[in-house]
Formats: structure tokens, sequence, C-alpha cells
């Protein structure tokens, strides 16, 4: 046990014993305290309290009586406030005892009876006041004299039978603190002596403790040697502070002998690296004035090999091709040794893996036979072998070999690393100073060759001056013509920039002509629907015809309109290819959906023959080659009046370049034979005349063949006049790069493109389909009473689409700009909005950002009608917040269709 600890038990046990005999002490006082308080407090306040009540007692009789003794009917509010100060002062009183008494059951007993008789006291008091009030004077003196006066001597007996019991009590509690006293006297006296006993004893065993275990460290420190820091002697470690010192004198013994065993391994280490240093200086020295890699060699073993105790040497070096090692010295070696192979592959053998590993390979106990070292008493087998890379500039040029009798001692190892590391740009001097004598040897030679050719050279240069002069004018005249094709390329780009801004000229007015003549197209077109319907009933049948006739003719223009766009961007290279493998029974499909209606109509035949050869795939523009048979089916049904219209799909062949080959056969009116070229040119026709029988642009076989061309194939005609046409459309499989007769994207600037909307929503067209075949039956019932915001300047548009809507019973609200748009949806519950994107004040982009960034409308529905033709239109409505996408004019199924979908969802 530790000294401290000992400390500390003992005097932390007079400590406790002290504390318990000072806590005893102060429990005792502090009762007495707390039980002379008790009786101050406790006690007294009861005395007080009775004397308190029967004050109060005395007081209410005293007021009572003077009362009656007024003989008044008005009665003095001062008498009846103070009787009722005094009832509350002697309820109050009341309480207050119940709870200092309630651990006295006696005292608790009395005080019980005395609430009742004040209670009942309090009542007669009352019912005596009450009597007052009324003048009935002679009964009110007759209670305060019988039934007042009987309750009250029953109270004042019970007051004074209260303060006996108390003051029964306070005699015993001071009784009880004189005797609690005495006995706090007597206890601390014995403890006080006994505290003194636990001292002496405590005094005495640390004393004997410590005495003991100074005496042991004395003994060992005079067994300490005076000369030497080896087997010093250890002191018993106990488990007190002098465990401690004892502890920590091991640990300098300890440290002692290490650093004398240190000390003498460091004189030993440095012996060591002096006697490398001296071996490794006189080798240097040696091996400086060697000059050729043979001599260098056995200069080097001769020297190396003594100082390491070997009795055999080899010296391997890299041969010029870098690949193998040969031998160039030996140590003990003659000619009846067993010396094994004299070059080494890299990687083949110990010597060839050395070299290629560059590590260092150390063999013991080496087999008999290996190798034989002999000298003039006999021969033996060497027990170890050694092998070390000698590298410079980080690649290993050479191998050393040494084998020894015992093992290559830690000391000889370190001298041959050292020796083999330092070693390398020896070698390397020896090599180039080598190369450099064979170099000036050939060097030599070649300089007579010179000599020879260079008179020859001299012939030579007459020769060449002649023709350099004749060059050099010939040089002047391309330069010329040089200068001259440079002014013509100037001059071709200045005409190149020249095209590309009418380019652009062209696609802007493009592109704003389409926009002026969409706007009034919508209304026009929406309106002349409505006409023609005539829901009403109220239009006579000619004008209902003039309605259609106005909405048919919309309908042409707007056609159009969509073929010029169509061939401008056809020409100007700027049509994207989209292809992808389309199924041919897809395409059977869509021609059938869309032809066999208009066969029917015209009372043709029109049949799909597909040869069953024909490949199952083309890789091709779905939307492209769609575009192209509707055109060529278009063209068929248009000029054929009886007879029938036939598809047919053939494989295609390698003469004809094509994959699968689409022919339309129709036996219409046919084409004659000097007019069948004009036909593919732009807004030409067979029948040019003002009186032609046939209307249209021209431009459906004209953009066909573009668009054939862009797809890598070709449109052909076969046509008799009177008798019918067949036109064919050859077409390969699409490839990336087609440049030739295709221009993906853009051609040679960055010009916006031209786009026709042919998908413009949101809402695949199948679905539009569906919705436009069921939305004569249902859609009344989705949008009645549907509440739809118009946002749009154009007071022709607001008209024709609030006719247009109300139609369906639907609630039209109109803005004239986004600004009111906004104020009208903070105001109104709207369930869809159509939106025009050209506005004053705030356009359309601006007012979809601000709808969108309110919480309570992110979403709702919104439609952009805009009559914008530019492909990034359409993006850019849907990124500023658009929830679908037409342009105009709008086609009312469609509008209809889209709107029906939005609002149910």
């Amino acid at each position: 046990m530790k000294l401290k600890t000992k400390l500390f038990i003992g005097l932390g046990t007079v400590l406790v014993v002290l504390l318990l005999i000072s806590a005893n002490v102060f429990y005792t006082f502090n009762n007495k305290n707390k039980n002379m308080n008790y009786i101050m407090d406790e006690y007294f306040e009861r005395v007080r309290l009775a004397n308190l009540l029967e004050s109060n007692t005395l007081n209410t009789a005293r007021l009572t009586r003077d009362l009656i003794l007024m003989e008044t009917n008005e009665l003095n509010e001062n008498y009846l406030v103070s009787i009722e100060a005094e009832k509350e002062s002697s309820i109050l009183a009341l309480e207050t005892l119940s709870n200092l008494t309630a651990d006295d059951p006696k005292a608790f007993e009395v005080v019980n009876e005395l609430q009742f008789l004040l209670t009942n006291y309090y009542e007669v008091v009352e019912a005596t006041v009450e009597k007052v009030k009324i003048g009935n004077f002679e009964t009110a003196r007759v209670t305060l004299l019988e039934d007042n006066a009987e309750m009250r001597y029953r109270i004042a007996d019970r007051l004074d039978h209260l303060t006996t019991l108390e003051e029964a009590s306070m005699e015993q509690a001071l009784e009880n603190s004189v005797q609690s006293y005495q006995n706090t006297i007597t206890f601390f006296l014995l403890s006080a002596i006994a505290c003194f006993i636990l001292v002496l004893s405590i005094i005495f065993i640390l004393s004997r403790s410590i005495s003991k275990s100074i005496n042991r460290v004395r003994n060992v420190m005079r067994k300490l040697p005076h000369n030497s820091f080896e087997n010093l002697p250890r002191m018993e470690v106990t488990k007190d502070e002098f465990g401690e010192v004892a502890t920590a004198y091991n640990e300098m013994a300890v440290a002692l002998e290490n650093f004398s065993s240190n000390e003498k391994n460091y004189k030993k280490s440095l012996e060591e690296e002096n006697w490398v240093k001296t071996k490794f200086g006189d080798l240097a020295t040696k091996i400086q004035r060697s000059q050729k890699l043979e001599a260098f060699g056995n200069l080097f073993l001769t020297n190396l090999a003594p100082n390491v105790e070997a009795a055999f040497g080899a010296f391997y070096f890299q041969d010029e091709n870098k690949k193998s090692f040969s031998e160039i010295a030996s140590y003990a070696a003659n000619a009846e040794s067993n010396l094994g192979k004299k070059c080494f592959q890299l990687g083949e053998g110990l010597v060839g893996q050395c070299a290629a590993d560059n590590e260092i390979i150390v063999l013991e106990k080496v087999p008999e036979g290996y190798i034989d070292i002999k000298s003039g008493l006999g021969s033996a087998t060497p027990t170890s072998l050694i092998i070390i890379p000698i590298e410079f500039d980080d690649k290993v040029i050479g191998v050393l070999e040494l084998a020894k009798f015992s093992s290559f001692t830690p000391l000889q190892r370190r001298l041959l690393e050292q020796v083999c590391n330092s070693i390398g740009p020896n070698l390397n001097r020896i090599t180039n100073h080598m190369e450099i004598a064979r170099l000036l040897s050939e060097s030599q030679t070649l300089t007579e060759e010179l000599q020879t050719q260079s008179e020859e050279l001299q012939q030579q240069q007459e020769e060449l001056r002649t023709i350099n002069e004749e060059l050099h004018e010939e040089n002047r005249r391309t330069e010329e013509k040089s200068n001259e094709l440079e002014i013509i390329k100037e001059d071709l780009e200045h005409k190149n920039r020249e095209v590309l801004l009418s380019s652009k000229y062209k696609s802007e007015f493009l592109a704003n002509m389409s926009h002026e003549l969409r706007t009034p197209l919508n209304s026009m077109l929406i309106l002349s629907q409505i006409l023609a319907e005539n829901d009403t009933g109220n239009l006579q049948k000619k004008q209902v015809e003039y309605a259609q006739t106005i909405h048919s003719s919309g309908k042409d223009l707007l056609n159009l309109i969509n073929d010029i766009l169509d061939l401008a961007k056809v020409e100007s290279g700027k049509v994207e290819v989209y292809p992808e493998q389309l199924q041919l029974n897809d395409i059977k499909a869509f021609v059938e959906r869309q032809f066999s209606p208009v066969s029917k109509y015209k009372g043709l035949d029109f049949d799909i023959v597909i040869d069953k050869n024909a490949p199952s795939t083309i890789f091709t523009d779905d939307q492209r080659l769609k575009q192209i048979l509707k055109n060529l089916l278009s063209n068929a049904f248009k000029f054929t009046n009886k007879g029938s219209v036939t598809l047919s799909v053939e494989p295609g062949t390698k003469e004809t370049n094509s994959k699968m080959i689409f022919s339309v056969v129709d036996t219409g009116i046919g084409i004659a034979k000097d007019k069948q070229n004009l036909i593919f040119e732009a807004f030409s026709q067979v029948d040019g005349t003002t009186s032609r029988k046939f209307g249209g642009t021209g431009l459906g076989l004209s953009i066909s063949r573009e668009l054939s061309q862009l797809l890598g194939g070709y449109v052909t005609v076969e046509s008799v006049e009177n008798e019918g046409s067949t036109f064919s459309l050859y077409l390969p499989d699409y490839e990336n790069n087609q440049t030739e007769n295709a221009s993906l994207l853009v051609a040679a600037t960055e010009e916006e493109q031209l786009m026709i909307e042919e998908a413009p929503s949101q809402i695949s067209d199948d679905n539009l389909e569906q919705i436009k075949d069921s939305i004569t039956e249902d859609v009344n019932e989705d949008l009645e009473n549907k509440n739809v915001l118009i946002v749009d300047d154009d007071m022709r548009n607001v008209f024709a689409l609030t006719s247009a809507l109300e139609r369906q019973n639907m609630n039209v609200i109109f803005a004239e700009n986004g600004n009111q748009a906004i104020d009208i949806l903070s105001d109104k519950n709207v369930d869809i909005v159509l939106m025009d994107i050209m506005m004053p004040e705030m356009d359309g982009y601006e007012a979809m950002t601000k709808i969108r960034n309110n919480d309570q409308l992110k979403d709702l529905p919104i439609i952009a009608l805009t009559a914008k033709a530019m492909k990034h239109d359409r993006e850019k409505c849907i990124t500023a917040g658009a929830t679908d996408y037409i342009s105009k004019p709008v086609d009312m199924e469609q509008l209809l269709s889209l709107i029906k979908i939005w609002v149910q969802k």
C-alpha cells in the first residue's frame, strides 16, 4: 500500500471520526433549536390564536348588543362590517389552528368542537341581526341574552381547555430538551477520548512502515558497483511511494545497461564503417587507371575478392544489343574449372534474372559439384554464392558474381553493395572512351572518303547552279499565279458572305411572313368553321356553302404556307434527319389509315401490295418517308377520277442502289412525255394555264424529290397520258456519313431553322386521335362550366376563340397582356390558360414565368398559342412554363382535345 494511501486512510479515519462527532453534535443542537423554535412557533401560536378567537367572540357579542340597543330600523353599516370582519378573522384563525394541531389528536379534537360551536354562534348572530333589520328588537334581545350567551360560554370553555393542553405540551417539550442536552455532553466527551487513542495508533503504524522502506532502499544503494554499468542490482518494488522510487531506480539501471551496450555497438559500427570506407577507397584508387573493360574487370576482381574472402569471381557486362550479358573477367578460374555459360540473356539463369529484377541474389548451402575451386593442395565446392547487379542511370549494365567457402558477413555485403553502386559511372566512362576511340578511327576513314566525294560535289554544284536559276524563274511565275488566285479567292469569299446573308434574310422573311399570315388565318378558320357547322340553324344553305368555301380556302392557304416553308428548309439544307429502324407493317398501317377514307370518298379502289421478298425493316427517317408517301399518294388520288390507286413495295437491287422500292400506281390522267421533268420543279404543274382543272401549288413533287435525296434515294416517274402514272421511290438504308445528297442539321452557318409544326403537342398523336374520335360525344360534358382565360392582344383571335369555346359551354375570361392575366389569376378561379406570345407590356414568355413562380399557380395548365413557326419557339415556350404548345392557325378539334386532357389531369 502506498504511503500516501496509508496517510490518507489514517488521517481520513481521524477526520471521519471528527466529522461524525461534529455531525452528531450539530444534529443534536440543531434538533434542540428546532424544538425551541417549534415551541415558540407552534405552541405559542396556538395559544395566541385561541386568545384571538376568544377576543373575536367577545367583540362580536359587544357589537351585536350595541346594535340591539340602538333600537332603530336604520342599521349602522359600520357595525355590520365589523361583525363580518370578526367572523372572517375567526374562520381564518380556526383554519390555522386546524393545520397546526393536525398531529396532536387531543388539540385537534378541541379545534373541531370550536369550529362547530363558532359556526353555530355566528349563525345565531346573523339571525339576531336579521331580526334587528326587521325591527323585532325584543326577540333579538332575548336571543342575545339566552342562545348567544350560552354558546359564548361553551366557546370560552373549549378555548380554556385548548390553552391548558398547549401549556402542558410546552412543559413536556422543555423537559425533553434538557435531557437531550445532557446526553449530548456525555457523547462528546467519550468521542474525544476515542479519537485521541486512534490518532496515537495511526502515528505508530505509519512511522514503522516508513522506516522499514527507507532501510530497504539504503541497502540496495550500498551494493551499486563503481566502475561498471553492467548487471546492476535491482530494488524490490512495493505498492507505495518507495515502490515508485524502486521502479524509477530499476528503469535507470536498465537505461544505464542499455547505454553501455549501445556504446559498445556504436564503437563496433564505427570500426566496420571505417573498414568499408578504407577498402572502398583503396579499390577506387586502383581501378581509376583502367581504360578497357577487360582490364577494368580483372583489376576490379583481383582487388575486391580478397577483401571479402571470396574464392571465386566472375564479372559480366552488357552487350551492345542490351539484351544479354557476357563475361569479361574472372577470378581464380582456370580451364579445368566448371565455369558454366559465358553469356546470359536477360532473365536467363541467376545472372540474367539478377539483371532483369535489379535485385541482389544470395544462395546459401550451394550443392556439391556446382563449381570446383582448385589450389595446389586440392579442390572444393563453395558453400555461399552472391550475385549483385551494377546499374547506371537506373539501368543494369553489369553483374558481379562471387563465391566463398563460408557465408558472406553483413560487413562484407555492405562493402560489395557500396562498391557495385559506385562503379557504374566508371564502367560508363570506359565504354564512352572506347566508343570515342572507335568513332575517331571511323571518322578518319570517312574523312578520306569525303575528300574524294567533295571533288565530285563541286562539279555537281556547277550543274545545280544552272538548274537553280531556271527554278528561280519558274518560282517567280508561280508566285504571280498565286497572287491572282488569292484575289479570286477573296472575291469568292465576299460573294459567299453575300449569299449567306441573303439566305438569312430569306429565312427571316419566311418566318415573319408565316407569323403575319397565320395570325389572321387563325380567326378566319375558326369563325368560318363555326359558321359552316351552323349549330343554331339560322343560316341558309347557300350561306353555309359560303362559310365552307371560306374555311376550305383558308386551309388551302395554310397548306401553301407550309409547303413554301418546307421547300425552303429542304433547299437551304436545314432539314434534320433522325434515322431509325422502321417496320414495314407500321408504314402500311399509316398509309391505310390516311388514304382509305379518301378512296371511299372518291369511289376508287385502293390496294397495298407488298412483295414477299421485301425486307421487313428499313433504317431511315420515319417523318420524311411518310411525308414523301403522303405527297405521292395525294397526287395519285387528286388526278384519278376512276379506276384505282395502288401502293406496291418491292425489295431493292444493287443496280438501283436501294434496299426498298415504293411504287404508287394510278389510273389517272397521266403525264405527257415532254412534261415529266417539269413536274418536279417548284410551283410547276402539267396544266399551268389559267383554265386548269386541278388546283394546287405544284410543290408536292418538288418537296418529295428533295426529301428523297436527303434520305439518300431518288424518285422516278413513268407515265402514259390518259392511262395513268407510276411514281417510284428508291430508298436505301440511311448512312450517317451521307453528305452528298443530304445536309444534317446546319450547312455552313448557325441561322435559325424554319419549322412546320407537324406534331406540336406534348400529347402523343395516338392520344389526340382517340380524343378527336370521341370529342363530339362527351366534350361538352367534360368542358361544361370550365373557366378558360384567353390572353391575346388581337381581338380577332379573342373573338374567334371565345365563340368556339362558348359553344362548348365554357366560361371565357379575356386579358390583353401578361399583366392583366396575372391580375385576373390572383382574383378568379381559372381551370386553363390559352396564352399568346407576342403581346405589348408583358409578352407570353414573361407572363408564364411569373405564373410558374407563384406556388398556387405552378400546376395550372397553360397552352401556348403562337403564329411563330421557328424551331426554337416551341422549346422556348415549354422552358418558360407552358404545359403544351400549338401553332396558329388553331385546329379547334386538336385544341379542344388538348384542353380536355389537361383540365382532367
